[in-house]
């Protein structure tokens, strides 16, 4: 048996090296698909299938405050996650984390890191545990003891050339010192809760860990939402179970806390969908687009084996003569149909090399696990078995046709000329139909989501984002601990910028303009108090006086901050249009007083709690651009003096060229000061989008290969057929039929076998379009315009496959192809 196998193996090679042509082609139309596949599942493994690096991951669960009734989550507070940790008995440990950022001195160049506070069994949760040194001991989570730090693994590599030395040692951190207790091992863990109830994965946010502790006063508060929670659930317990459980409590909460937890609901999320719960329909949806490109790959292949074995079935006929069986001559045309396959998928994974590098520089960073992406042994395993699937799919066929050769027919055919028989046409036109129906599945997915992603380009942000440098400054509390302090520091920096040679204007604001990580209670004047639980919360932007010209953002009525709006004049405020639409929709709002507690609750000074309505501004996207417009209103940052501020400053020319005159800007003042990178506006506008963007170009150009090789398929099927009824069309021409005639025969074949194609692709692409609504923006996943066009496209591109061989039909000399017959 094996001595069988070996000749075949030997006798297919052969076989492959005596038509290096078909071999050549076939081979490089198997690596394409092969090679695309390999790519895309590499990404796919890496962020969706690796486990994650904690001790049974599955059992760690994401915990949320939820309004069940209005659909969304956001943050925790306090209170709350102590009442979640003390009544459950579904989780064995609960923790909560917060965002954290220190200003790094004393070691080296100023730095500013970003981290998290974690509370009591944080790692005991996750089930990590430092590499080196230790967690943090139950007495440094008390006020006062903690201070102390573990370390990112990658943040100590870098700044501290991972020195195992480092272990015991004083940081400075913000002023204060902290010990180094412990290395994290290489992961993602969650640090950043954001407010609109995702966690951030940044890397920049996982440099350290220090231990989160909590007064009286902040274990009981209610009212702020700012803590992630993440939970173990014990053995046996399930999702469902634990669902179940928190359910019960947040009902228990809401008739004791009707003020604060009134329609609060609780959510249980596997940890995992909070790693990967905006990639994963979009990775599972371009796997499924480059399986089909593989798909037609082997229909491709498929149809030239088929073509080839018109001209092997001498050879066939002969070995049957010679005593070999069915399945033995199965056998055979299987092992060539697996060498092509082996030679496709070694040089597909060679080509994935290359495509992983150029997928990694188009796929948006913000994608999690992205550094663990590479062709590993499973990938290696996905794509052998790729390779053998593919050539079962287009080698069995072939071999099924060849072992059912009449021994007699085959002989006297050879003898004068061979065709490929009725049932080998019949289903080498059922490819070219297949090939054509995904590749109008493609083709119109790929048009949906061009035609999104330019809906989501003419979309106005509100602001202007040409020629705006931004800056993010945490200035250290240990050094700047009263109010006015932090306010003297951006008063004099923001006026050292604009009076900089080529800065236009400059401000400050809590979030840059394209996001928002504030929503805080208000309630207005003179109007009725709202029943317990129902105080109005939306978005809350501290900013400085220039904000509104320096980004370019149109005042519609009233007017702008001055630099008197400062704690010794009353508050001010300005709403944009959708809060003036929700909150005021039949009156002026100007005039009225907003009362909010956040200035006078977080700040050691005379901070107003009443502000009134000065001016309205339009819209601007802060949720990002593919989000509706939200209510916000605005207070001055002189009113509201924060330490971590954003510094944004309109200039002239390439923003880039003034970021030593930022970093002077603020040295002048405090040349301690660390400073991060600069950043461009626009350049995270264009972020914003990155996930639309690599959607679009990845299933464009998979639909742009299906369609090539589907044309190709066609071009293929149509050139044999015109080769093989050579004697027929001289026929035809010898009795009267005009080169037209010939022309529209060729043709009209080929556009049949092209319109029931494009039927069933529309049929198909009609049921599939569903999984790509998500993913749209601004249309329907049925939109008309995108399948219309997508047939025409295909029409005419079917037109052009049909051509050329139609052409060659019609210069057939009727002589000499029936003097050849």
């Amino acid at each position: 048996m094996l001595a069988d196998l070996w000749q075949d193996l030997r006798y297919g090679a052969r076989m492959l090296f005596k038509q290096p042509g078909l071999t050549l082609i076939a081979v490089l139309t198997l690596a394409l698909g092969i090679g695309a596949n390999t790519a895309i599942f590499s990404v796919v493994n890496a962020v969706l299938l690796r486990p994650l690096n904690y001790t049974e991951p599955d059992r760690i669960m994401a915990l949320w405050e939820s309004l069940p009734a209005k659909g969304g989550r956001w943050r925790v507070t306090p209170a709350n996650f102590f009442d979640w940790k003390k009544q459950n008995h579904v989780f064995t440990e609960v923790a909560a984390f917060g965002a954290s950022g220190f200003n790094l001195t004393g070691a080296g160049e100023p730095e500013q890191i970003r981290g998290a506070r974690v509370s009591h069994d944080y790692f005991s949760v996750l089930g990590v545990e430092p590499t080196l040194g230790r967690a943090f001991l139950p007495e440094e989570y008390e006020p006062g003891k903690g201070q102390v730090v573990i370390l990112g693994h990658e943040f100590w590599q870098r700044r501290f050339n991972s020195d195992p030395k480092l272990i015991g040692q004083t940081l400075t951190l913000d002023g204060a010192p902290y010990t180094v207790v412990g290395i994290m091992p290489t992961g993602i863990y969650p640090t950043w809760p954001m407010t609109s109830g995702k966690i951030s994965f940044d890397p920049q946010q996982q440099q350290y860990w220090v231990p989160m502790s909590f007064t009286a006063d902040r274990a009981a508060n209610r009212n702020s939402h700012v803590l992630g929670v993440v939970a173990r659930l014990k053995l046996g317990v399930t999702r469902d179970r634990a669902q179940t459980e928190m359910d019960a409590i947040a009902r228990r909460l809401e008739q004791e806390y009707p003020a604060n937890n009134r329609g609060e609901g609780i959510m249980v999320s596997p940890f995992i969908n909070e790693v990967v719960a905006d990639t994963r329909l979009a990775l599972l949806v371009l796997l499924g687009a480059v399986g089909f490109v593989l798909l037609i790959a082997c229909a491709n292949v498929a149809s030239l084996l088929l073509a080839q074995l018109a001209a092997r079935r001498k050879e066939i006929a002969v070995r049957a003569a010679l005593g070999a069986g069915r399945a033995r001559l199965i056998r055979q045309f299987l092992v060539e149909g697996l060498l092509l396959s082996l030679l496709g998928g070694a040089l597909g994974v060679w080509l994935a090399k290359w495509g992983i590098d150029l997928l990694l520089k188009l796929t948006p960073q913000d994608i999690p696990r992205l550094n663990q992406v590479g062709v590993d042994r499973k990938v290696l395993g996905f794509t052998l078995l790729h390779s053998l699937g593919a050539s079962l799919i287009f080698g069995f066929v072939p071999a099924l046709q060849a072992s059912k050769a009449d021994l007699q027919e085959a002989l006297k055919e050879a003898g004068r000329g061979s065709g490929a028989s009725p049932s080998r046409q019949r289903f080498r036109r059922l490819l070219v139909v297949a090939q054509i129906g995904m590749a109008v599945v493609l083709v119109i997915g790929a048009g949906l989501l061009i035609k999104s992603f330019w809906h989501l380009r003419q979309v106005d942000p509100g602001f202007s984002p040409e020629h705006v440098a931004v800056m993010n400054l945490t200035i250290p509390q240990s050094k700047y601990r009263q109010w006015h302090q932090i306010s003297s520091f951006y008063t004099q920096l923001i006026e050292r910028l604009q009076t900089s040679p080529g800065v236009r204007s400059a401000t400050i604001a809590y979030d840059q303009p394209l996001t928002s990580n504030w929503i805080d209670s208000f309630t207005i004047a003179g109007r009725p108090a709202p029943e317990a639980g129902e105080t109005p919360a939306e978005s809350f932007r501290p900013v400085g006086d220039g904000y509104f010209r320096t980004l370019g953002i149109e005042l519609r009525t009233g007017r702008h901050f001055t630099p008197q709006d400062d704690p010794e004049h009353p508050g001010a405020t300005i709403i944009n249009e959708a809060f003036a639409r929700k909150y005021f929709p039949n009156e002026n709002p100007l005039g009225h007083q907003l009362q909010t507690s956040a200035p006078a609750r977080m700040s050691n000074g005379p901070m107003p709690t009443s502000f009134e309505i000065v001016g309205i501004v339009r819209d601007t996207k802060f949720h990002g651009l593919s989000a509706a417009s939200a209510p916000a209103f605005y207070i001055p940052a002189k009113q509201f003096p924060l330490a971590d501020m954003v510094v944004m400053a309109r200039v002239e020319g390439a923003p880039l060229n003034y970021t030593q005159a930022l970093r002077n800007a603020v040295w002048a003042i405090d040349p301690n000061q660390p400073v991060n990178s600069i950043s461009l506006l626009e350049q995270m506008v264009a972020d914003n989008i990155a996930r639309p963007r690599f959607n679009m170009l990845l299933m464009g150009l998979f639909g742009a290969l299906a369609l090539v090789l589907a044309s190709v398929g066609i071009y293929g099927l149509l050139s044999y057929a015109v080769t093989q009824r050579k004697q027929e069309i001289g026929v035809r021409m010898a009795l009267g039929a005009q080169r037209r005639d010939i022309f529209k025969l060729i043709v009209g074949q080929g556009m049949r076998l092209t319109l029931a194609g494009v039927g069933l692709g529309l049929v198909a692409a009609l049921v599939l379009a569903r999984f790509l609504s998500s993913l749209l923006y601004g249309m329907r996943a049925t939109d008309f315009t995108t399948f219309a066009v997508v047939t025409v496209l295909l029409a005419m591109v079917a037109l052009l496959a049909c051509y050329l061989p139609a052409r060659r039909a019609t210069k057939v000399d009727p002589m000499i192809a029936l003097r050849c017959e």
